[in-house]
């Protein structure tokens, strides 16, 4: 594994150098290409521009060159030396000024652009006549030179962190001079490539934007046309008003789009010549055809990359989320802190020293005797031997007579019989200080086990608020436009959950013809979004009637359950149940109360009840059991208990987790590529919930396939016939015809046949993979 991310690490960083090393020739080549752009009656300030742009990125020297050959093939004489001398001024500028503060300024490179084609432009027009429309055109290439090297560096420069929208119109920009520069290139003198190149991108843009970028795009566009062909402004107006009316129809899906703007084009096309409409029309029809071809999900990547993000309203319910989540946080690091405390605090040491009992009879009594001095002082020693002597009776029996003191020692003592009478007490009273500490420290221990459960719930609802659901906004146009052709659509909503399923809700008119026709909605929704759903299913909320589909779980189980009750009692003490959650978990729980009957009964469909509102808020198994085991300590008092045994399957990848709090073994079956059937036994190591204190349980993930088998047990099963249950393994891999209802019943019946005289419950879940 290593040694393949070293090789991918070399093959990225291979790369990387490859593209590193051919950035030079391609600002080399742009900056050529830029240099023959010419707006007309103008100049040709794009190539001085774009070399502006490029000494900011440090690709300076290469578009310096690339202008020198583009200027000077494209405008021979002394128009081509004037624009390369002023991109040269400006490489010498970028050298001067390296490192210094003014360099780093946004508008330091335009200034340098405008300000040597505005010398160089002088130098060449010293004796010519001056009239205030040269001095004007003067004024405008000046402008255009420092207008265009902001924009090209916007484009360029990715590490400065501009805006989007920004970005977004310096490519703009860079792709009509590009389209300006191909401008004299012609198809048998009709047909343009730059013009339907550059309906393609007025299309395009208002097909990803909307009609408010269409015709922005449209007179941007436009103007360059018309700058590059002298056509006044007859270009802009045409494909502004054909991209702002096409945009209309976005979400009519890109072929009803391209249909309207061809005719939208083709209508305001008709001001125009003969000529120019013939022109216009083949140029939009070849332009059109480029765009149906290109697929939608294309587009949508392009639109998330370049073009800026619609405003959209504050969104308030991300930002209780938000606010939720860091509550929820803090919360949960307040309960850790507490857990800690009591988890650390639990380990004080009982008392078990006998000599503060000694101490206390020997306060109490010996200090008002005669004979104190001479037990205490002058004979302490022996005094103190003889207390040494009786502590082993004391401790084994819990108290002393008269007899296990030495003859010497109970003849010497004035007050013997009060001695004897208070240590009895002390120890008592030892006896009743342990109890308490054992309490003391039971209800720290559960306290802390109750507070460990809790943290781990916060952290998970704190990440699921944290996460939230990844919205779909492509995939949601794509959702309206296909429901509006069942009826008008209010709200239509696509996202994906923390665990990545996909989701779409709908609500409007479309529902009720959706309702009639869920079938055939289904099968082609599915098909639009490439992923198989289910549903769809009816949610009632404060704006109506809405439906929910959710993509469908490659996995499916099966479940058989198969009982017995005890001999003699009306109500099992067994509980199973099962359910599938909204994030496509599939959740077993098997509960086996104390005995039989009611009570047993009581226990564990409490317990089964409290797991399976855990389980469906999302929270995981080990989190939910560990929760829940203090509760029903303190329910019980400790004289009864309860095991829990979960199993939660994820549908998606057959992942599995299964908890066991003192719950019988657990048995899985699968089958081999050679057909070798393998039987895995799941063991519990931990005491029944109401008497473990520890509140820790048997975790174990696993993963099956397609055809395997889980089985969940009772004890009354298990413990049917002492032979370890190695029967049930057996038969498990020799019943691999029954169906999971068979199976279960097979394995009680094996069961009572063997003389189990507790409650039997057997749980078998079959995993499919769903076909197509």
């Amino acid at each position: 594994m290593l040694e393949k991310r070293n090789i991918q690490r070399q093959k990225t960083a291979g790369g990387a150098r490859a593209r590193r090393a051919g950035l030079p020739f391609l600002y080399f080549a742009a900056a050529g290409v830029l240099s023959c752009a010419e707006a007309a009656g103008v100049g040709s300030p794009f190539g001085v521009a774009f070399a502006a742009a490029a000494c900011r990125t440090g690709n300076g020297f290469a578009a310096v060159l690339g202008t020198f050959a583009g200027y000077l093939l494209s405008h021979p004489g002394a128009e081509g030396v004037q624009y390369a001398g002023a991109a040269l001024i400006v490489l010498t500028a970028a050298t001067v000024f390296s490192g210094v503060g003014v360099a780093a300024s946004r508008w330091f490179f335009p200034a340098c652009a405008a300000g040597s084609v505005g010398v160089t432009g002088c130098i060449f027009l010293i004796g010519e006549a001056w009239d205030w429309q040269a001095v004007t055109l003067f004024a405008c290439r000046i402008v255009l030179a420092a207008g265009a090297a902001y924009f090209y560096e916007a484009a360029l420069d990715t590490a400065r962190g501009r805006p989007q929208v920004i970005r977004f119109g310096g490519m703009l920009v860079l792709a009509a001079t590009v389209l300006m520069a191909a401008y004299p290139f012609q198809v048998v003198d009709l047909i343009c490539p730059a013009r339907i190149a550059a309906l393609l991108l007025v299309m395009a843009v208002g097909y990803m934007g909307g009609f408010s970028y269409g015709s922005a795009c449209g007179v941007g566009i436009g103007i360059a046309m018309d700058a590059a062909g002298g056509a006044g402004m007859y270009y802009a107006g045409v494909y502004a008003i054909a991209g702002m009316i096409a945009g209309f129809f976005q979400r009519s899906g890109r072929v009803v789009y391209a249909i309207v703007f061809v005719l939208t084009h083709a209508a305001v096309n008709l001001f125009g010549g003969q000529e120019a409409y013939l022109s216009g029309l083949y140029e939009c029809f070849v332009a059109s055809v480029c765009f149906v071809l290109v697929p939608d999900r294309t587009w949508r990547a392009v639109q998330d990359k370049v073009l800026p993000p619609n405003p959209e309203p504050t969104d308030y319910a991300a930002r209780v989320c938000r606010i939720a989540n860091h509550y929820a946080s803090v919360v949960s690091d307040a309960f850790s802190e507490m857990y800690q405390a009591l988890a650390g605090g639990s380990h004080r040491k009982e008392e078990n020293d006998l000599g503060a009992v000694f101490d206390r009879a020997a306060d109490r009594v010996c200090r008002r005797c005669s004979a104190r001095q001479s037990c205490w002082e002058r004979d302490k020693l022996a005094t103190l031997r003889t207390l040494d002597s009786i502590s082993g009776p004391l401790l084994r029996s819990g108290h002393v007579v008269a007899s296990d003191f030495p003859g010497h020692f109970a003849a010497q003592c004035l007050r013997f019989s009060d001695f004897v009478v208070a240590v009895n007490e002390g120890m008592d009273a030892l006896y009743q200080r342990r109890q308490a500490q054992r309490r003391n420290e039971a209800g720290r221990r559960l306290i802390a086990q109750q507070y460990a459960g809790v943290t781990g719930i916060l952290k998970q609802v704190g990440e699921s608020m944290g996460a939230g659901p990844e919205a779909l906004p492509s995939r949601e146009r794509e959702l309206r436009t296909y429901a509006e052709a069942f009826g008008r659509v209010r709200t239509a909503a696509a996202w994906k959950d923390r665990r990545g399923r996909l989701h779409f809700e709908l609500s409007g008119e479309c529902v009720t013809r959706i309702v009639r026709n869920r079938e055939g909605f289904l099968s082609g929704l599915s098909a639009l979004m490439n992923v198989r759903l289910i549903g769809p299913e009816s949610v009632h909320g404060p704006g109506g009637l809405s439906l929910l589909f959710r993509e469908r779980e490659p996995y499916c189980i099966t479940v058989g359950v198969g009982t017995r009750t005890r001999e003699g009692q009306q109500v099992s003490g067994d509980c199973i149940r099962y359910f599938t959650t909204e994030e496509g978990i599939a959740c077993v729980l098997l509960s086996d109360g104390m005995g039989s009957g009611e009570q047993a009964r009581e226990d564990a469909e409490s317990t089964v009840r409290m797991a399976e509102q855990f389980l469906r808020a999302g929270i995981s198994a080990a989190d939910s059991v560990r929760t829940i085991g203090p509760a029903l300590k303190l329910r019980t008092q400790g004289r009864q208990f309860v095991t829990l045994d979960v199993s939660t399957i994820d549908l998606f990848t057959g992942v599995v987790d299964s908890v066991k709090c003192g719950a019988a073994p657990s048995f899985v079956r699968a089958v081999d590529g050679d057909g070798t059937v393998r039987v895995r036994r799941i063991l519990s190591s931990t005491l029944p919930a109401g008497l473990e204190e520890s509140g820790e349980m048997d975790v174990t993930q696993f993963r099956m396939g397609d055809g395997d088998a889980l089985l969940l047990l009772s004890d009354g099963i298990v413990d049917a016939d002492g032979s370890n249950a190695g029967w049930v393994e057996e038969l498990l891999a020799g019943s691999m015809h029954l169906s999971a209802r068979e199976l279960a019943a097979r394995i009680v019946l094996e069961g009572s046949a063997r003389g189990a005289p507790d409650d039997m419950s057997a749980a078998v879940v079959y995993l499919t993979r769903r076909n197509g």
